[in-house]
């Protein structure tokens, strides 16, 4: 499993803390910076780009609706076998 430099939520400053703090207050994270997110906490403008492409087709965002998105997404995860 490959390892990725992070930036804990203790450690986080400036845009990264601030993101960081609008993702806590998210429904769907349940308080949590999601570690798929912060993968990408050393670049805060391609972590907020990613995450505002991926709500803009996903999370009920698209005319699947949320419980097919998900469906989806689990299938998906499972055959590559992520745990994601």
């Amino acid at each position: 499993m490959a390892w990725v430099k992070t930036i804990d939520d203790s450690a986080a400053q400036g845009d990264t803390a601030e993101f960081y703090n609008i993702l806590k207050k998210a429904p769907f994270f349940g308080g949590r910076v999601p570690n798929v997110i912060k993968s990408m906490s050393l670049r805060p403008q391609a972590m907020q780009g990613v995450y505002h492409m991926s709500s803009a087709i996903s999370f009920g965002g698209s005319s699947l609706g949320r419980v097919r998105e998900e469906m989806i997404a689990t299938a998906v995860s499972a055959v590559n076998k992520c745990h994601y």
